[in-house]
């Protein structure tokens, strides 16, 4: 199933950094990160999930490079430096009871070898009175930050026996006994790609200016306004009528795709926004449908495809 959501077994790459609840600035009560940490009171990680123009850029190897020929044999490069596409980046960190867990990951990252410092303005820190770097960056749409309270994902340390990560910050998962646990995570990673998948997304790739880092409540509240939605209105298309049911029986029972009448980009940067309402932001509409509504960039009404099936109507009886 990982070809769905396009992970490579052999690109992933874990990365053990403080634990931060956000990610986008300096937090106070971080855990882990050594002694540079309890003498600054940050990690150079403090802005791996801050949305740049629709990118996240990671801090990924402190003090050395990452070695690209681990992940891949492909190795390319631009005025940055070396670097390898389409790596799952997860980001690991230390909870209260010393357990490591992932607190998030990158998807389709690209990880370059060195440090890169191309002085971005959001990665100043003026604490330290210099700009952050990164090895790792991807599309902002493809960085998911586990809520603080959601992350009991444990990875465990390796034994004689068995798998698992070493003294080093990164960790490839490339030994034969590693194999299984790199695959574990790549379950849950799916998992998670899965449940947070709407019916929207598709039709949303074009908006990458408004891409915001996905979280784990997130996704909870965008399933559960799915399900509050289908279980306001029904599983009847509520613009051609259509029922998946009547036509398929069984196979076809409980299955509809859901559609914002006020697109979810556009509903998420207004001001009075507090939340999909699924009564009134959401209907239950068939896939057909679901196209015609967004055939051009800025979605039809409802109430637009209800009448030019009415004129398509009218047109074949005339």
């Amino acid at each position: 199933m990982s070809h769905i959501f396009n992970i490579d077994e052999s690109r992933v790459l874990f990365n053990y950094i403080t634990n931060m609840r956000h990610y986008r600035k300096p937090e106070p009560n971080i855990i882990g990160g050594g002694s540079y940490v309890d003498e600054k009171g940050f990690g150079h990680e403090l802005f791996n999930f801050q949305n740049e123009a629709g990118k996240c850029y990671g801090y990924t190897a402190p003090y050395g490079t990452v070695n690209l020929r681990k992940l891949s044999r492909n190795i390319a490069s631009d005025s940055l430096g070396r670097y390898v596409d389409n790596v799952l980046v997860v980001f690991m960190a230390q909870r209260d009871d010393g357990k490591r867990v992932v607190v998030g990951f990158y998807k389709n990252a690209r990880v370059y070898e060195k440090l890169v410092n191309d002085k971005r303005k959001s990665r100043w820190l003026e604490q330290v009175n210099e700009y952050i770097g990164y090895n790792a960056v991807c599309d902002a749409e493809d960085a998911v930050l586990i809520d603080y309270d959601d992350r009991n994902k444990i990875i465990e340390r390796a034994t004689s026996k068995q798998g698992g990560y070493g003294q080093s910050n990164l960790w490839y998962a490339s030994a034969e006994k590693d194999v299984p646990i790199k695959r574990d995570i790549i379950d849950y990673v799916i998992e998670f790609l899965a449940g947070s998948h709407n019916d929207e997304r598709k039709y949303h790739t074009y908006l990458e200016g408004k891409a915001k880092v996905t979280t784990s409540s997130q996704r909870v509240r965008s399933r559960e306004a799915r399900l509050e939605c289908i279980r306001i209105h029904g599983c009847r298309c509520k613009i051609c009528g259509f029922n998946f049911k009547e036509t398929y029986g069984v196979l076809g029972a409980d299955f509809i795709e859901v559609h914002h009448i006020t697109s979810l980009g556009e509903l998420s940067t207004l001001d009075s926004y507090e939340g999909t309402n699924p009564g009134k932001d959401l209907i239950p509409v068939c896939p057909n449908c679901h196209s015609m509504l967004h055939r051009r960039k800025i979605p039809y009404n409802p109430d637009e495809i209800r009448e030019a099936i009415r004129e398509a109507r009218r047109a074949s009886r005339g």
